[in-house]
């Protein structure tokens, strides 16, 4: 009883600091000209195993390259590969087993590192250390190669599942995001994954959760637990800022494909959530899975209950938010699809 208390106190301490933290950020200075996705997303012709969205059309407005390539040199300039007091673990190709044991981006082990990393400030007067501090406290990894933050795979998070209500709660946290659910039904049970992408405080990132529970669990509709060690899925993302700079293939970062429940990736720098691009893959189970899986992709939608999912590559003009199957793996693209947890778009 005494260790279920203490455990339940450092989880208010350590909810209570990443608050205090976030509460003071902002997504961007007011100097920042927001980013503007193109009308017309274009892929290059050598990219031949890629989708290509050259036939898809936005009806967002036109975006300056130059907006882009300019903001990209600024964030350069601020952003160091060296962080104080980060904990880090150095990024390798290839995947980890649902074990634990990784020849990929596993939490692995963490060094600390001593070399003072270049502050940078938000308009609110929070440093980047600041930020730096709240991450460590809350059990994040940093990988000093790419110069991100992720979760390791057995974080404190996992005791508290996912309900909605997170997401409402991050609104009022500097967390600004796109999000969908993907809902299915495999072995017994209700899965859930769902994803994120956009601003997070002084962040850019993404993440995918997988969750399940028992049909008669008792819990609310809304509410899932994380996926157990038997749920593991393996999968992984690439992070573009825009749609521009996925039409070059100049990816901010990557997360490579590991067997995890959340498997997520943070770069400091700003992001238009709705213009930022994530080229996402998951590894079904087997083919039954992966039909759950597809079918949940087709039904996501709005904040309004529309249906504004994914479509298989070629079969439509207008929807940019494709997916390609191959065997029991799923490779889709995100920029629009889902709904935001900020101004009156939540579900």
């Amino acid at each position: 009883m005494k260790d279920r208390i203490h455990r339940i106190l450092s989880v208010i301490l350590a909810i209570t600091l990443i608050m205090m933290t976030f509460a003071s950020c902002t997504s961007k200075t007011e100097d920042e000209e927001e980013i503007k996705p193109p009308e017309t997303v274009e892929a290059p012709e050598d990219n031949a195993d890629l989708v290509n969205f050259d036939d898809y059309t936005l009806e967002s407005e036109t975006e300056a390259e130059s907006e882009s390539d300019e903001g990209d040199a600024s964030e350069s300039e601020s952003t160091t590969k060296s962080t104080a007091s980060a904990t880090t673990t150095t990024r390798a190709s290839g995947s980890s087993s649902p074990s634990g044991s990784s020849s990929g981006s596993s939490s692995g082990n963490r060094n600390s590192s001593t070399t003072q990393a270049e502050e940078s400030t938000s308009s609110s007067g929070i440093t980047r250390s600041d930020m730096i501090k709240a991450l460590n406290n809350a059990g994040y990894v940093y990988d000093e190669e790419q110069d991100i933050y992720y979760t390791p795979l057995e974080p404190w998070q996992k005791n508290f599942g996912f309900t909605g209500q997170y997401d409402t709660a991050a609104g009022y946290l500097a967390m600004e995001y796109c999000t969908f659910k993907c809902d299915f039904t495999y072995g017994g049970k209700m899965w859930r994954i769902q994803c994120w992408k956009g601003q997070y405080a002084l962040l850019s990132g993404a993440e995918m959760g997988v969750y399940t529970k028992d049909p008669d669990s008792g819990f609310s509709d809304d509410f899932y637990g994380a996926a157990g060690d038997d749920e593991l899925l393996n999968m992984g993302f690439t992070f573009y800022k825009t749609s521009s700079d996925f039409n070059k293939r100049k990816a901010l970062f990557t997360r490579e494909m590991e067997y995890h429940w959340w498997q997520t990736g943070f770069k400091f720098g700003y992001c238009n959530p709705t213009n930022c691009v994530v080229e996402m893959t998951i590894e079904a189970k087997n083919s039954k899975m992966a039909d759950g899986i597809e079918s949940g992709l087709k039904a996501v939608k709005d904040a309004q209950g529309r249906s504004n999912g994914f479509v298989k590559y070629g079969t439509s003009t207008t929807n940019p938010n494709v997916y390609q199957r191959t065997g029991n793996t799923i490779k889709f693209y995100w920029i629009t699809a889902g709904y935001t947890n900020y101004n009156g778009t939540m579900l």
